[in-house]
């Protein structure tokens, strides 16, 4: 066997991002100024504002924090990219900046509890949506959206940006043209030495456990690169670990356990907050009958009979945050599918409800006992 042509998946998989396909009827055209507000400005929402900042035909005319410090210090950010200083407001409830006129679209980053109010209410004022991950906390929760949306004529994008990413588009399209073979097993290893992390993030009403506000990357990941979603899970872990230090904390620092996908393949996850320094590493890697990836990387490792050297797909490093806002402005313009529909942020979701329903009742659950 010889090495992929990267041309053959790259085409394919990854003409959605970078080309415009015909305008369609109420479309918007290349040198349109797309009006964008955005709902939070706090660690991830300053990120996805100095990418959005960076895409050219974007006005971010809006801003809604609950944090005056947080809102101030992105309307700066703002003006010093030498666009006119946007409206802002600390209204907790989002409805000032959805009633405000002009905006076409909206970009929202708060913290995970909300997302299905706010993508609910968004998609109801007649904007388009990019939404955080993970998408909801619940089974109804992400229902509602997804029907909501199709109900709708907006464009909503979730914010699994690794969909945008040559690192993770490539050598998807390589495992499904058959690459590594029959599937066999899926290793996700989060071995965190920079944490933990307090304030809502400890808060399992609210984040959802860091099983689902983490861990939800890795299973879009696997549910893309497998072309289905887990059926079952066993797994256990511990929520005791830093209560000394967040009294109130009821998230799994520390959990593992073995999901299985249609088709006899299973996946392995190991999720940590007390990982050493030297053990910080993260990765989502999946193995078949011929050889294995490494999604993070691109990298693609084969069994010692195929005598065949590894190779990488993918390219370059990238910024794939920005190649996911990218992505969502012309989904935007020109009225195409998102690279991250509201079916995949489902998925991602449910994927994680399954582990966690498993780690909560210390055995084997099902996806369809999933709530």
């Amino acid at each position: 066997m010889t090495s992929i042509p990267r041309r053959t998946f790259l085409g394919a998989a990854a003409g959605a991002i970078t080309s415009a396909p015909l305008l369609a009827a109420g479309s918007r055209g290349a040198n349109d100024t797309l009006n964008v507000g955005l709902i939070g400005v706090g660690s991830r929402g300053s990120a996805l504002l100095q990418n959005l900042l960076q895409i050219p035909g974007v006005a971010v005319r809006a801003i809604c924090d609950v944090d005056a410090e947080h809102l101030e210090r992105g309307l700066k950010t703002v003006e010093n990219a030498g666009q006119k200083r946007p409206e802002g407001t600390t209204d907790g409830t989002w409805k000032e900046i959805l009633a405000k006129p002009g905006l076409d679209a909206i970009v929202s980053a708060i913290p995970v509890d909300l997302h299905a109010r706010c993508y609910l209410d968004v998609i109801a004022a007649g904007k388009d949506l990019y939404g955080e991950k993970p998408m909801c906390l619940t089974r109804a929760d992400l229902d509602a959206v997804v029907k909501a949306t199709h109900e709708s004529k907006q464009i909503v994008q979730i914010g699994h940006q690794r969909r945008a990413d040559p690192h993770f588009i490539e050598p998807i399209a390589a495992v499904h043209h058959g690459e590594i073979g029959d599937l066999v097993e899926g290793r996700i290893l989060w071995s965190n030495s920079w944490g933990p992390l307090f304030g809502w993030f400890g808060q399992r009403k609210r984040s959802g456990d860091w099983i689902v506000e983490q861990a939800v990357h890795n299973w879009d990941v696997l549910n893309w690169a497998v072309n289905a979603q887990p059926v079952r899970a066993m797994a256990m872990g511990r929520d005791d670990l830093f209560r000394d230090r967040q009294p109130d904390r009821d998230v799994h620092d520390y959990y593992s356990g073995v999901v299985e996908y249609p088709g006899n393949v299973f996946v392995n996850i190991i999720h940590s907050w007390v990982a050493p320094n030297k053990f910080n590493e993260e990765y989502t890697r999946l193995i078949g009958l011929k050889g294995g990836v490494d999604f993070n990387s691109g990298t693609f490792s084969y069994r010692p009979d195929s005598k065949k050297p590894d190779q990488k797909l993918g390219g370059p490093e990238t910024n794939n945050t920005l190649l996911s806002l990218r992505s969502f402005v012309n989904s935007v313009r020109t009225r195409s599918e998102p690279v991250c529909t509201v079916e995949h942020g489902r998925a991602a979701v449910l994927a994680c409800l399954l582990v966690r329903a498993s780690v909560d009742a210390k055995a084997a659950v099902t996806m369809d006992q999933v709530s």
